[in-house]
């Protein structure tokens, strides 16, 4: 992976994507695959089993046919690899009354995300007997590894009968589409490696800020860490630096180039022209990325590299929804095959949603067809991002009273306001003036007439930072970290006497625990409780940019590493999901190990663990700091 000939480039072309097909994009596709290649949503019998369903071909029955009962019948093709298919074809099952006489045509790279393929009448016009071949050449080539037929009508006087055939060529892509629980996994086999000089080449587009591009880890600790946060790029690297932080709203569905070059502890990080270099201050030279590398994402719990975001794009796992990488089409660690993770597609998905652009606060503006409403009920739904810290985001005027509506940005913060409502009190004469608050609306009358406005702002800040922009010095707080979301408050302890603000989130545990007489039948369970719900815990640490924990666990003759009858480890902690672990600080997950294997100082040769030597003294072993809010 790491070498100057072959440079880590998990994705890198300096090129536009282009594929040009020419008249030999047509040969058969299907008449060689295997028996497994073939599945149907159900067969009449084994004789009419999805893999006779060949063209031209009589095995079996003659051809494919589900039971008379089916009530979504489906004929399925999985090619073996990704190809262009430029025309499919189908004929009836063989010598019978059995045709299909319309169908749909379903594709897929993973045969569980489907796409219909939009043909100029919708359907595909199938066969009116059982012999003859009629082929529907493609008016746009599709690159897939999965075909699905799906029957509309057939015969009225017989039944379904289908033989296929689909035709192309090989095709390989330069582009991986990534929907924030998928990845690109390179994992190698081989001795432990050590470099001095790293290239890492790639291209991406996004639409989303916060993400990871591309991740790679090492057997002995070492990783290589690249993310979007906040639109900007991170780099990690355990070489004794902190993180470097380049470029600005990169989540612009634009295409983006990032070239990352490390010789000894010299580090340049380039996006789009733009260069920054940095000089790691640890005392290591050598990276040993050696175990595994995940581009598009990190779809596998347990990786080394406390990331600034643990929580992924509503599911709990790193990744980058709406993220596109572009391949080089060659393989970049060419002794191993990658595995897909997830759902992973070879074609960049068209944006779900637009950007407009306004460039002057006068001129400047979208304005968009709205079917009024009788009894005055109005909803919209915006994203908005703006370095102006006032203007209009919003206006529209409510039935039946006439009355106005206005989202704006005023003072950094946003303000919604009814305007028409209220008549004018400047004319010299009495008014009348009630004003009731409940929850989160506010009811304000002049003269009879009534106008509901809502509050936006919370009781408490959203969190340390907020308190502290306000004048705010160390102590303890009630943070909300949603707003004005469902999640109430949870109180925490600022700690604002550093350059940068802690949150510290207090548990019970903090005193030693003895634990005796813990067994398999009777084992000793250490709890935690934070005084706050999984909901708000996570909701803290999504919001901030690093977090960190320590459980210290001292134990002397405990084997920790010694296995019951199942092969389960003896000793293991839960993380904030839940999730059972047994590795230790510096380990990668599975690896019955203790640092002192790690750093290659344990006491006894013969043991990876001190406290598996049976010896008297007290030994000390922290989990790793990325499971962050261990539960017990």
């Amino acid at each position: 992976m790491n070498n100057e000939e072959k440079p880590a480039s998990m994705c890198g072309s300096q090129r536009p994507l282009m594929c040009s097909l020419s008249d030999s994009c047509s040969g058969p596709l299907v008449s060689t695959l295997p028996q497994s290649s073939f599945q149907s949503s159900s067969q009449s019998s084994a004789s009419y089993a999805a893999h006779n369903g060949k063209l031209n071909r009589r095995d079996g029955a003659g051809g494919w046919s589900p039971v008379v009962t089916e009530q979504e019948p489906w004929l399925q093709v999985d090619l073996r690899e990704r190809m262009e298919v430029t025309a499919v074809a189908t004929q009836g099952r063989f010598d019978s009354w059995d045709w299909v006489s319309s169908y749909l045509l379903l594709y897929s790279d993973t045969g569980r995300a489907w796409k219909q393929y939009r043909h100029e009448d919708g359907s595909f016009a199938g066969n009116v007997n059982s012999e003859a071949v009629v082929q529907n050449k493609l008016s746009h080539s599709v690159r897939t590894r999965f075909l699905r037929f799906v029957p509309l009508d057939w015969n009225p006087s017989g039944w379904m009968g289908l033989r296929v055939e689909a035709y192309g060529c090989s095709y390989k892509s330069y582009v991986a589409d990534f929907d924030g629980r998928s990845s690109l996994l390179y994992r190698f086999n081989q001795k432990s490696m050590s470099t001095v000089k790293d290239v890492v080449s790639l291209r991406f587009k996004s639409h989303q800020a916060e993400g990871v591009l591309l991740h790679g880890e090492g057997q002995r600790g070492d990783y290589m860490t690249l993310e979007l946060h906040r639109g900007r790029l991170d780099l990690y690297l355990n070489l004794g630096s902190p993180s470097l932080l380049v470029g600005s709203l990169l989540d612009d569905q634009q295409w983006h180039a990032v070239h990352v070059e490390r010789f000894n502890k010299q580090v340049n990080l380039t996006v789009d022209s733009h260069t920054q270099h940095f000089h790691a201050k640890g005392e290591g030279h050598s990276l040993e990325v050696d175990y595994e590398v995940t581009g598009g994402g990190l779809c596998a719990r347990g990786h080394r590299r406390v990331t600034r975001r643990k929580t992924g794009f509503g599911s709990n796992k790193l990744g980058g929804r709406g993220v596109s990488l572009r391949l080089r089409g060659v393989n970049p660690c060419p002794w191993v095959f990658p595995v897909l993770q997830g759902n992973v597609t070879f074609s960049c998905s068209p944006p779900q949603l637009v950007a407009c652009t306004f460039l002057s606060a006068a001129g400047s503006f979208l304005s968009l067809p709205s079917a009024p409403s009788p009894a005055g009920d109005f909803s919209a739904r915006l994203q908005f991002r703006t370095w102006n810290p006032d203007g209009l985001l919003l206006s529209a005027w409510l039935n039946p009273e006439r009355r106005g509506l206005e989202l704006r940005i005023n003072g950094s913060r946003l303000q919604l306001t009814l305007r028409g409502a209220r008549p004018r009190v400047d004319d010299g004469l009495w008014h009348s003036v009630s004003v009731s608050a409940s929850n989160q609306q506010m009811t304000l009358t002049v003269d009879g007439i009534t106008a509901p406005v809502l509050l936006f702002q919370a009781i408490y800040e959203s969190s340390c930072e907020a308190y502290r922009l306000i004048g705010s010095s160390s102590g303890f707080y009630s943070i909300d970290p949603d707003g004005s979301g469902p999640l109430g408050p949870t109180q925490v302890y600022c700690n604002m006497t550093e350059e940068k603000v802690w949150t510290v989130l207090a548990h019970n545990g903090t005193a030693a625990v003895a634990v005796q007489g813990s067994s398999l039948q009777r084992p000793h369970v250490t709890r935690f409780d934070y005084g706050a719900s999984a909901e708000q815990l996570r909701a803290v640490v999504t919001g901030s940019e690093h977090c960190q924990q320590e459980v210290v666990y001292n134990s002397r003759t405990d084997r920790p590493f010694s296995s019951s009858a199942d092969g389960s480890p003896l000793t293991w902690w839960l993380d904030r999901d839940g999730e059972k672990r047994s590795y230790w600080v510096g380990l990668l997950p599975g690896v019955q190990q203790c640092s002192c294997s790690l750093k290659e100082n344990c006491v006894h040769r013969n043991y990876f663990c001190n406290c598996d030597a049976d010896g008297d003294a007290w030994y000390t072993r922290p989990p790793p700091r990325e499971d962050l809010l261990i539960q017990r």
